[in-house]
């Protein structure tokens, strides 16, 4: 017999949110995402110009400089995910990730719809259960426009955690993907 969910516990929820947030925040293997062999070119001009060239308007960030580099900025989310400061949290990560998260968690607990009240929500849970934000981080690639951690909490769970440059900072992608 299955007691209804508002009975379980939180020591019951808490390990279900990690899967949720590991999982939820990936499809497939990073590897798989890159190519390492294409580069992009851009098309001759067939005009002549007089004037130089304008940047492209949404040229992808340059990897952060002086940062901390992706460890750092990973435990920057994790702290803020967890105090909960959701303005940081959510600057750690793209918009794909947060979207994916807020669909997947406001599947099982509605009122999720937005960043912030995934943050603060999760971060409840987190305290409630009394979970420790405590990991093992290990840096295992890092390129000019990625980087994969491979992490272990304290409760158990571990995963690949992809970041990507971000403003300033690495931020969290939707690539991670749980590993365990």
């Amino acid at each position: 017999m299955t007691m209804p969910f508002t009975a379980r516990r939180p020591w019951m929820i808490a390990p279900l949110l990690c899967a949720v947030l590991l999982s939820g925040c990936s499809q497939g293997d990073p590897a798989d995402t890159a190519d390492p062999t294409s580069t992009p070119t851009a098309a001759p001009s067939t005009t002549p110009s007089a004037t130089p060239e304008a940047p492209p308007a949404e040229a992808e960030p340059a990897a952060p400089v002086g940062d901390g580099g992706p460890e750092a900025s990973f435990r920057t989310w994790l702290a803020a995910s967890r105090a909960p400061d959701a303005a940081t949290a959510c600057a750690y990560m793209t918009p794909e990730l947060t979207q994916r998260m807020i669909d997947e968690i406001g599947a099982v607990f509605p009122g999720i719809t937005d960043c912030p009240s995934m943050i603060e929500t999760t971060a409840a849970f987190y305290a409630a259960a009394g979970q420790s934000s405590e990991t093992l981080v290990e840096l295992r690639e890092q390129t000019a426009d990625s980087a994969v951690l491979h992490v272990t909490y304290s409760a158990g769970s571990c995963g690949l955690v992809v970041l990507q440059p971000g403003d300033g900072h690495w931020v969290l992608d939707e690539r991670s993907d749980e590993a365990c």
